[in-house]
């Protein structure tokens, strides 16, 4: 069995918080969302993780000269065939981010998901971890719903375990339609997965990080936890089905 942890960490701001607390945890792989390039040694530092793989998605505008921000995967185990898939967006995941329009944002920004696989007492962990494009007030858009079919034919040809911030809630038809192919592993009387106080926007009821399994693993002890980044965390158990 496998403690895994995923979060989005909205870049740089929560490393005082969620770090303790992954080290506290002690989750045997660690998957997470607007993750900076440049933090990826502290978290190292700070957690005992020993592998690591990161896929970059664009540059903050407001920073410019940062290193570029994705999605990654930590683990003490060694990541077998570590890849980065793009499956929707622009850019070349160093681009600078343009947030002037819909069209910029998405010119600008490649959208990947960040996998690979992992041996844990004589089974495999296929992982995944993505964050999916943003829409305002998590509307459904034409160009999610063209990137949820990239995404599913990517993350359904094989098992897979797949974690991340949707940016689209559940109940909506771009979360739900993932959910036809992948089995949702959040609980049924969760309201939310955003942070009532570290998120900027205060206490939303949306629930957009998700966790899916394909049918050849199961998840248990799935809990969130507030208080580390302005989303919460969310860490399951995951075994062979």
């Amino acid at each position: 069995m496998v403690q895994l942890m995923s979060l989005n960490v909205e870049r740089s701001g929560h490393l005082n918080r969620f770090v303790p607390f992954v080290r506290q945890f002690a989750p045997d792989v660690l998957c997470l969302q607007e993750l900076m390039e440049s933090d990826v040694p502290a978290i190292i530092a700070g957690t005992g993780f020993s592998h690591a793989h990161f896929a970059a998605m664009a540059r903050n505008s407001d920073r410019p000269g940062e290193t570029p921000f994705g999605v990654g995967i930590f683990s003490h185990t060694p990541l077998q065939n570590p890849m980065t898939a793009v499956y929707a967006g622009g850019g070349d995941g160093a681009t600078v981010l343009d947030r002037r329009t819909p069209e910029a944002r998405v010119a600008t920004t490649r959208y990947v998901v960040a996998s690979a696989t992992l041996q844990f007492d004589g089974f495999a962990l296929s992982l995944a971890t993505t964050h999916f494009p943003w829409t305002d007030n998590g509307q459904p858009s034409d160009f999610q719903f063209v990137a949820l079919d990239r995404l599913i034919a990517l993350v359904t040809s094989r098992p897979i375990v797949l974690s991340g911030d949707f940016n689209a809630p559940r109940g909506g038809p771009v979360f739900d339609r993932l959910a036809t192919h992948l089995a949702d592993n959040i609980p049924g009387d969760v309201m939310t997965t955003i942070d009532p106080v570290l998120h900027r926007a205060g206490a939303l009821e949306l629930v957009v990080d998700g966790l899916f399994t394909s049918p050849h693993y199961q998840a248990s002890d799935v809990a969130l936890h507030q208080g580390l980044s302005d989303h919460q965390a969310v860490t399951a158990t995951i075994g062979p089905a």
